[in-house]
């Protein structure tokens, strides 16, 4: 994917769970960087989809409708006291890594958790000890050039492929620590709550990264492209203005929020 190349971030559904638990097992079967030892079935991952969105944002990355990666955040722990804590994770498609991809989809879970009152991020990221076939430097870097810092060891925690491997725990601090919080939101409630506004004219944000929230509560994030009136749906009654992003269209009646974002 090149850099001029557009892309979609949006909610995961139950519908990509084959995909994104396809992208997953890769790592799985391969990699020491999950310390699971067999793929979950397709029923299974769309259960931890479905459990994740309940509270956090589970987002992925696609370009033309091909599913490049995803990024999700759980509960940090389950005690209240740790509500403003968030456990994040990420995975991209093999051969979609080291194309700064993870940055973009980071960020955005990073920017999505920030709106519903998470402070603190956590990563738990296992470490080689040396050249090692199943598993890189990489994550650790990837996460210290995102403003991370190793805050806990666990020593040969982990036994996998014949093994033993240490994982660290990695945070992010992302906000101020107010002496009496808000209470965090979830992030359903979130964009369904979003304030119906939607600007004129659609032309505004042509070239522009956009957050863009549906009537259906779904979130995007791309580049925006406007159409206009005559745009096509004339059988439907649907001539009205609106904005595409990557193949998706989007009619200014089923926007609830759009923003710049870059």
């Amino acid at each position: 994917m090149e850099e001029t190349e557009s892309y979609i971030i949006r909610e995961a559904t139950e519908d990509d769970a084959p995909a994104l638990r396809e992208i997953y097992a890769y790592y799985v079967k391969n990699t020491a960087a999950t310390f699971e030892y067999q793929p979950p079935s397709v029923e299974e991952f769309s259960a931890r989809i479905e459990n994740a969105r309940k509270r956090y944002p589970y987002l992925l990355i696609e370009h033309d409708f091909e599913i490049l990666g995803f990024a999700f955040a759980h509960a940090f722990r389950e005690r209240p006291a740790y509500d403003y804590a968030a456990e994040v994770t990420i995975y991209l498609r093999e051969d979609m890594r080291h194309r700064g991809l993870g940055r973009i989809i980071y960020t955005a879970l990073e920017d999505e958790l920030r709106r519903i009152g998470v402070l603190s991020l956590y990563a738990c990221v296992a470490l080689p000890s040396g050249d090692d076939e199943h598993l890189t430097p990489d994550s650790p870097r990837f996460h210290e050039a995102l403003g991370y810092r190793r805050c806990g060891e666990f020593f040969n925690c982990g036994y996998k492929f014949g093994k033993w491997y240490t994982m660290v725990w990695m945070e992010k601090v992302i906000g101020d620590f107010p002496e009496h919080p808000d209470p965090l939101t979830a992030y359903p409630e979130l964009l369904k709550n979003t304030e119906k506004n939607v600007p004129e004219p659609p032309s505004k944000f042509d070239g522009h990264q956009v957050r863009l929230v549906t009537e259906y509560g779904e979130m995007f994030r791309g580049e925006a492209d406007s159409f206009p009136a005559e745009f096509g749906m004339h059988e439907l009654g649907r001539e009205e203005k609106g904005v595409q992003m990557d193949g998706f269209t989007f009619y200014r009646s089923d926007i609830r929020s759009m923003e710049l974002i870059g």
